[in-house]
């Protein structure tokens, strides 16, 4: 049996294998009720409309498809890219129940199917060319149930997915791949071949189900959950943490010195008494205990509450002292006239507590915003990298096609060696390309994996990630005015500054302050017993005019003054210098917010002129495929044109990302979280 005859004959049995197989399915797959109508349809010549392969259900007032469809979508995308049925078209057919004006509903309709149509192009597992798509809205149109029940309703309201094509050229090109893997390894071992080498490697076929097999296992992220696990994770935030934790003791630390104190203080003492001594050294004996609570006031002064004995006597004397014990009830106070009256120290300290805590928790916000933003960045990078690889794979695949048919062609007399050389060289250059492309979405990884610093998902990992956020490309409406007033309300910065400030003016009020002089007025009042026992003058103690009592002022003041005169002249200028970062750093505010807003109106503009360059290369691409096809042109001009499209849609991806990457620019230069994310410090 020949090799064309054998290749036709695995391909009958796969579609009947298939066949076989759906209809043991209850539910089957998009990809079993594809490959029921491929079978159906096998012998049909030119274009023939497959019909509904799949049906997306919307609950009522809903226009985006439940994630619950995904798998299936992106199973059925990744079909439909295979080299055999590049040549589907899809028609994404809207309905809608019957509730409601007509208008409405086909609205709504449509807006499913657009919806439906963007996520099947830009979402990056399923990737398909926004070319091939039509989406259409038809309203209440062909019912499928009855609109008389909800369940009826809710059948109505979908979306079908609808595929043209040539399903004889299909299994035509599948039977060609087939002998083309057939003679690739037939001469594996041979030198010279372009792809001999490689035929067993993921290049040689991108799409083969070898490739699928050995990829690596992926994780799949959204955005929101990457910068979710970026903050949870991340060294640097997790640092920073910290920072209002401390300021939150050193606050409390601050407001202490209001806590009232005990105190104990016991002493034992002899001395010579010289009065008492006559023809000898006299010894007196000394001894006071004395325990009880001071409080600070807020007026700067002190109230102290004490109980004190004391005992006093003489060695040696000859005679006996009548009163040895005393036990004093003491009252004191003390208070500030002047420098620090009011406890402008200790408040102005507690102040400056509170602002530090401020401080600190901005820090912590503004080392989130930054994160979050880097976070974003990379994964759109990520994104951008992977349409890259697909981008270049896609390009590699189109280049082998070229490659193979001029082979044929050339054992036909239709092309000439050098047209063959060509198209290799131009193949081997696309996979070089795809290789460097592939490395550096390695790269952007790593360094997401690094910001992200996830357990699951760390560094040392050869755990692949999928960004599966659809970027967006819809124009957003940004007043610049308006833009720039939440940015220097909201921006950390602002607040840093505006704290920083605060604490100047209090530390140059305190400095100010204390150029005054020390004043301080005391009064002591002592409810006094005396005895010769301590019992006796605990019993004794009562006010009478043996009470001892104190009163007196205490004064101070530098000669000059010049270190508080000088201390305060530098708080000053320490004030002055903050006012001026605020407006150097409200300046800087406005210029990144301006910028940011330059790159969003380049982005949407570069998103349009890069869309018409791209489907215009598409249409050449077409144009020199016919020309190619048909001998009035060699490859060279097609290869060109695939390298154009290449190009292009490279240019596009960018456009896109670049937009979206300002847009999440925009977020941190308002001062904002992305939205969703909600920070709070680290609580031990």
């Amino acid at each position: 049996m020949s090799r064309h005859a054998s290749a036709w004959l695995v391909a009958i049995v796969f579609l009947l294998a298939v066949a076989a197989t759906a209809e043991g399915q209850i539910a089957p797959s998009p990809v079993k009720v594809l490959k029921e109508m491929e079978w159906q349809y096998r012998e049909a010549k030119g274009d023939v409309a497959l019909g509904d392969v799949m049906t997306v259900i919307y609950p009522a007032n809903i226009i985006e498809a439940d994630e619950r469809y995904y798998p299936p979508l992106i199973e059925l995308a990744q079909v439909l890219k295979t080299p055999e049925r590049r040549q589907y078209r899809i028609v994404l057919k809207g309905y809608s129940d019957s509730k409601g004006d007509r208008t409405t509903n086909r609205q709504v309709s449509l807006q499913r199917a657009e919806f439906l149509k963007k996520l099947l192009v830009h979402h990056p597992a399923m990737a398909i060319s926004e070319d091939r798509i039509i989406a259409e809205g038809h309203g209440e149109e062909n019912p499928v149930a009855s609109e008389t029940t909800p369940e009826g309703r809710n059948q109505n309201r979908r979306v079908e997915i609808h595929l043209f094509g040539s399903v004889k050229e299909a299994v035509q090109l599948a039977v060609e791949r087939a002998n083309h893997r057939a003679k690739s390894e037939a001469k594996s071992n041979q030198a010279g071949g372009v792809f001999s080498a490689s035929a067993a490697s993921p290049e040689s076929e991108p799409m083969g189900a070898a490739q699928r097999s050995a990829e690596p296992e992926a994780v799949r992220l959204s955005l929101l959950e990457a910068i979710q696990r970026g903050l949870e994770g991340n060294q640097d935030i997790r640092v920073v943490s910290f920072t209002p934790m401390r300021a939150e003791e050193d606050l409390t630390d601050a407001e202490a010195v209001y806590d009232p104190e005990f105190f104990v203080d016991g002493r034992f003492r002899r001395d010579p008494n010289l009065q008492s001594s006559v023809t000898r050294i006299v010894m007196e004996d000394d001894g006071l205990l004395q325990a009880g609570i001071r409080k600070p006031l807020s007026t700067g002064g002190s109230l102290s509450g004490s109980l004190a004995a004391r005992y006093s006597d003489l060695n040696n004397a000859g005679f006996d002292r009548t009163y040895k014990y005393i036990f004093a009830p003491t009252v004191e106070i003390r208070q500030p006239l002047l420098k620090n009256i009011g406890a402008k120290e200790e408040k102005t300290a507690i102040k400056i507590a509170n602002y530090q805590l401020n401080i600190s928790e901005e820090e912590f916000r503004q080392k989130a915003i930054d994160i979050s933003a880097r976070i974003s960045r990379a994964y759109w990078q990520l994104y951008l990298l992977r349409e890259f690889v697909r981008i270049d794979r896609e390009n590699f695949e189109m280049a082998e096609e070229v490659y193979r048919r001029e082979r044929v062609r050339v054992t036909e007399g239709i092309s000439q060696s050098i047209d063959v050389d060509r198209a290799r060289s131009n193949a081997k250059s696309r996979q070089g390309n795809l290789l460097q492309s592939r490395q550096r979405l390695g790269i952007a990884t790593d360094q997401l994996k690094l910001l992200m610093n996830w357990s699951n998902l760390t560094i040392d990992s050869d755990v692949a990630i999928l960004p599966i956020e659809a970027p967006q490309t819809t124009p957003i409406e940004v007043h610049e005015k308006e833009a720039i007033e939440r940015a220097l309300l909201n921006r950390p910065e602002t607040k840093l500054a505006g704290q920083r400030l605060e604490i100047s003016k209090a530390e140059e009020s305190l400095y100010r302050h204390r150029r005054l002089p020390a004043l301080d007025v005391f009064g002591r009042y002592a409810v006094s017993g005396y005895a010769d026992e301590f019992s006796e003058a605990y019993d004794d103690t009562s006010f009478n005019d043996d009470d001892s009592w104190a009163v007196g002022l205490n004064f101070s003041y530098p000669i000059g003054n010049r270190s508080a005169e000088a201390r305060f002249r530098s708080k000053a200028i320490a004030r002055q210098q903050s006012e001026a970062q605020i407006e150097r750093i409200q300046s800087h505010i406005k210029q990144d917010v301006k910028q940011v807003l330059l790159s969003i109106a380049f982005a949407e503009g570069e998103i349009e002129s890069t869309r018409v360059a791209k489907e215009s290369a598409v249409n050449v691409v077409q144009g020199e495929f016919i020309r190619f096809e048909i001998g009035q042109t060699t490859n060279e001009e097609l290869l060109r044109a695939q390298d154009l499209l290449a190009a292009n849609s490279r240019n596009y991806v960018r456009a896109v990302v670049d937009y979206n990457i300002a847009k999440a620019e925009l977020t941190r230069a308002q001062g904002l979280l992305p939205e969703g994310i909600e920070i709070e410090t680290v609580k031990d």
